[in-house]
């Protein structure tokens, strides 16, 4: 009997070298479904600070996480409104939903009212890094605060690849960048407001 190969997608080795770095405690650089991002294990109070010193980002200023599947997005806020599920579902773009009452992270990266912005991803290979490190990741743009967002990898600050554990080779040709996702926040009585369009 012969044996088949195991045909993995061709960025897998890569994503399983994220996988190692994020569970390592360190900070990542990598194309996401958005743009490219800066990101860490949303559970580690010291990945996050060193994210937040690479970025030049605020304590004060919250930081999204990114998640892989509906348990993980239940799994980390009190209460899911009905609408956030259909936002997810049928956006034709990614969305980005922030909601009140997370938890289950590094309480630095959530809002001063508790709340916490989440990105359920629909990118293969997001998809596999946050399967892969089983919590969710936190997240950001790749440029220094107050800075523009690059538009694709060359246009990524030298102090940000230099300052990384690990800088993902998946998508680095690529010469166009995704949108900047879509944002919507929701109160604790479920009404909504656009953010970002």
């Amino acid at each position: 009997m012969s044996r088949r190969k195991n045909k993995s997608a061709p960025w897998q080795e890569d994503a399983l070298e994220a996988v190692r770095n994020l569970r390592a405690g360190n900070v990542i650089v990598h194309a996401s479904d958005t743009v490219w991002g800066i990101a860490c294990d949303s559970t580690n109070p010291d990945a996050v600070r060193k994210l937040r010193m690479l970025k030049n980002r605020s304590e004060a200023t919250p930081i999204l996480i990114l998640v892989a599947g509906e348990g993980q997005v239940e799994k980390h806020f009190d209460h899911v409104p009905d609408a956030v599920w259909d936002l997810f579902k049928y956006n034709d773009r990614p969305t980005t939903v922030v909601m009140p009452g997370g938890k289950g992270v590094d309480d630095s990266i959530l809002a001063e009212d508790g709340s916490l912005g989440v990105r359920l991803v629909k990118d293969p290979w997001v998809e596999f890094v946050a399967h892969g490190l089983g919590r969710p990741i936190a997240s950001t743009s790749a440029n220094i605060s107050g800075t523009p967002t690059p538009s694709n990898f060359e246009n990524i600050d030298s102090k940000i690849i230099e300052g990384a554990d690990f800088v993902s080779a998946h998508r680095r040709n690529e010469r166009t960048s995704n949108l900047s996702s879509f944002i919507v926040s929701f109160d604790a009585a479920e009404r909504f407001k656009i953010l970002r369009d």
